[in-house]
């Protein structure tokens, strides 16, 4: 009776274990798991993978985009700053906000200031500060202030920067990639412009006047 007892409680203990090992995988595994694959133009990539999803586009002006709602109070660090701005999509379920991510470039470390949806004008305003509903539909844009010497430090129309989470660590790698040097005057390019394969790691010459 008692090695029939024994026998029963090992049984009861393993098979308790199993749920909680199925479980046991953590939240970065779980989104490294679900990371998008980089899609790849000739022998470029084009589309980056980062934490929430993937970077469509990424673009460096003096321009300044447009606010829908600024405050003298809620202004960027960096006096006449210029100005990065990814184009996004978002994997399904995923949240973003201006406090999520900083971008590393040549001549120093940023914080993004907005967040937009679409083609909305960005905000400073408490209820823009953070996109809680994503569609894996639509796009999204992501604004860093930068020093402007980082434009000078651009090769060939292209500046090296990473992306890297702010608020907790992470497991997965920050993602890097090019940044595309606007030509002087232009504004970023319009949401409805970027393809689904994306942008990333292209010159504007090469994005948009070569005939790809």
């Amino acid at each position: 009776m008692l090695r029939f007892r024994s026998i029963l409680f090992a049984a009861v203990l393993t098979a308790a274990s199993v749920p909680f090992l199925a479980g046991a995988q953590t939240p970065a595994a779980t989104t490294a798991t679900a990371a998008a694959p980089a899609t790849q133009t000739s022998d470029r990539i084009t589309a980056v993978p980062f934490r929430a999803g993937t970077i469509l586009s990424a673009e460096i002006s003096k321009q300044k985009p447009s606010f829908d709602v600024e405050s003298e109070f809620d202004q960027p660090a960096i006096e006449n700053p210029a100005w990065i701005e990814l184009i996004v999509k978002l994997d399904n379920g995923r949240s973003i906000s201006r406090f999520d991510y900083e971008i590393v470039g040549k001549n120093g470390t940023y914080p993004c200031f907005a967040v937009a949806e679409g083609a909305d004008g960005y905000s400073v305003d408490v209820e823009k500060w953070t996109i809680k509903k994503s569609s894996p539909l639509r796009y999204y844009r992501l604004l860093f202030p930068v020093r402007q010497d980082e434009i000078a430090a651009a090769k060939r129309e292209l500046l090296p920067v990473t992306l890297k989470v702010m608020l907790f660590d992470t497991t997965l790698a920050p993602a890097t990639f090019q940044v595309r040097v606007m030509p002087e005057g232009r504004n970023f390019t319009r949401v409805s412009s970027v393809r689904p394969e994306g942008l990333c790691n292209m010159t504007y010459h090469e994005a948009f006047e070569s005939g790809n």
